[in-house]
């Protein structure tokens, strides 16, 4: 075998192998050092977080400590027989399993057989299932007896990107780490011993730029340095980062909203028409220009003045339309160029001096940039002048803890305002959000103390599993929390006496039988 084909990724090779090694997540690297000195260590843990942020990593390290020969202060030594054993993979008693692959119930049942025989040879058994959130329901019910009745010699580890698909009840059992995202200057100066080791040169610039693109992601940094490597084998620049990722410079980005506020029709649609001839992508870059815009509204409104904040939300807001279009648009093009033009012809001179108070405050958006943005949108809306007069009616109608005390409640959580607080909600998502709309249609919503609970026929099993899928959910929660009130939550459940409403095609046929019966006739043709 030649170099060539031995070659391991940066990211495997500079996975860390000690608590110490990794970034960021101090707490929860504390907290598992001091129960391995403490001979404490729990029976099952949860580790939640974005990917490649060192889930399964921690895992790993545990594993090592907790049968570790010689630990030092909580750390593994990773030169002891244990763990060189389990840093070979040639220990039986270290079990990864996959739970998007191995979902089903005979793996786990099989788990469930093998973890009640003592370990071959090392001092404890460590199971680390990597999304676990992928077991099925059967699944996690075969699990569930053996976190309740666990061995003395197993340790579970659980990772997971999406705890809450989790039962409540794996959850209970285990005690849970929520994983943060790691601040681009920790990427960058991790990236910089990297690339130090690797005899790589990089420039500040490109070490910020890697840092940022990462997304809180360290696997993701790791990765686009090496493909950064093989990009340019000389000195890694800011422009060899922005033409290897096919990213606009901060110099377009800002020329863009430049011309978007100087209403400069022509110049917009040179930097459309430069993006598209240089290859780049048109989401990533509206999603920076938004990432601009979100700066600069978060900075102290004395310094730029309320009507330039009102102008930087208002762009922010149709930069968020049009980036949702553009998802679902057949030609990206001509969707950039038109939304571009319609949002310089909304924002007509008049506009351009309007104060905060009287920009629509947009809805939480799946996506980290449109989040953020919503949260600048709220601060920016207590700053509002007292006088200020709104076009819109408040997203907010709560009571205040005085009326409350006065015994008032949300209209919401008034069962005979249920139908008609929903119609007004639905309509607000079927204007933001037609695809979540059309799934909500399908549904029946009542109410159950503190809970909202949508209500499925079986037969819309789709309608239910995409309303459950992370963004979508995130969204609706976010939706429900304005009408309803923070209190309320929202729960998606099949219920097989929900009324079935028919289909377009079993409704067409209906009518054609109407037809024929009325006719005395015959249906020679159906078509597909």
């Amino acid at each position: 075998m030649n170099d060539h084909d031995s070659h391991v990724s940066l990211y495997r090779r500079w996975r860390p192998q000690r608590f110490g090694e990794i970034v960021d997540q101090v707490e929860i690297v504390r907290t598992l050092r001091n129960a391995v000195v403490a001979g404490e260590v729990a029976h099952a843990y949860l580790f939640a977080g974005e990917r490649g942020i060192g889930k399964t990593s921690v895992a790993r390290i545990l594993a090592r400590a907790v049968n570790c020969l010689a630990p030092q202060d909580g750390e593994p030594c990773n030169v002891c027989g244990s763990c060189t054993t389990i840093l070979a993979n040639r220990s039986l008693d270290i079990v990864e399993i996959d739970g998007a692959s191995n979902r089903g119930i005979d793996h786990i049942r099989r788990l469930r057989e093998e973890v009640n025989f003592s370990p071959t040879d090392l001092k404890r058994k460590v199971y680390i299932i990597d999304e676990v959130h992928m077991l099925t329901n059967e699944a996690f019910n075969a699990l569930l007896k053996t976190l309740e009745e666990p061995p003395a010699h197993a340790v579970f580890a659980f990772a997971t990107t999406e705890p809450h698909k989790l039962p409540r009840t794996i959850v209970s059992r285990c005690q849970a780490f929520e994983f943060r995202k790691i601040p681009p200057d920790m990427i960058a100066a991790r990236l910089a011993e990297v690339a130090a080791s690797e005899g790589v040169s990089l420039t500040p610039g490109a070490l910020a730029l890697l840092g940022r693109r990462a997304n809180g992601g360290m696997r993701d940094a790791l990765v686009m340095l090496e493909q950064a490597i093989s990009y340019e084998r000389e000195e890694i620049t800011v422009e060899t980062v922005l033409d290897m990722l096919g990213l606009a410079g901060a110099e377009t980005h800002q020329g863009f909203v430049d011309a978007l506020e100087a209403n400069d029709r022509r110049a917009a649609l040179e930097i459309i028409d430069g993006l598209v001839e240089r290859g780049k992508d048109l989401e990533i870059f509206l999603g920076d220009v938004i990432g601009l815009i979100r700066d600069r509204i978060a900075e102290d409104s004395s310094e730029r003045g309320e009507p330039k904040i009102g102008l930087d939300i208002a762009l922010a807001r149709g930069l968020l339309e049009l980036k949702s279009d553009l998802f679902r648009a057949l030609d990206r093009r001509i969707r950039f160029e038109i939304g571009a033009l319609d949002l310089m012809g909304n924002l007509g001179p008049g506009e351009r001096d309007l104060p905060p108070s009287t920009v629509p405050v947009p809805a939480e958006e799946a996506t980290p940039d449109a989040s953020e943005i919503s949260r600048a949108f709220r601060a920016e809306r207590e700053l509002t002048p007292a006088d200020a007069k709104t076009e819109s009616p408040p997203m907010d109608d709560r009571p205040t803890p005085e009326e409350k005390a006065q015994g008032r409640l949300h209209p919401a959580l008034d069962e005979p305002a249920l139908e008609e607080t929903w119609a007004t909600m639905l309509d607000e998502i079927g204007r933001e959000r037609v695809a979540v709309a059309a799934f909500l249609t399908e549904c029946r919503p009542t109410l159950r103390g503190d809970k909202l609970v949508l209500l499925f026929h079986p037969s819309h099993s789709f309608h239910k599993e995409s309303l459950e899928k992370r963004a979508n959910l995130q969204y609706l929660a976010g939706a429900v929390h304005r009408r309803f009130g923070d209190e309320t939550y929202v729960e998606v459940e099949f219920d097989p006496n929900v009324e079935r409403k028919p289909t377009e095609r079993e409704l067409l046929r209906e009518k054609a039988e109407l037809v024929r019966r009325a006719f005395d006739g015959e249906i020679v043709k159906e078509e597909t």
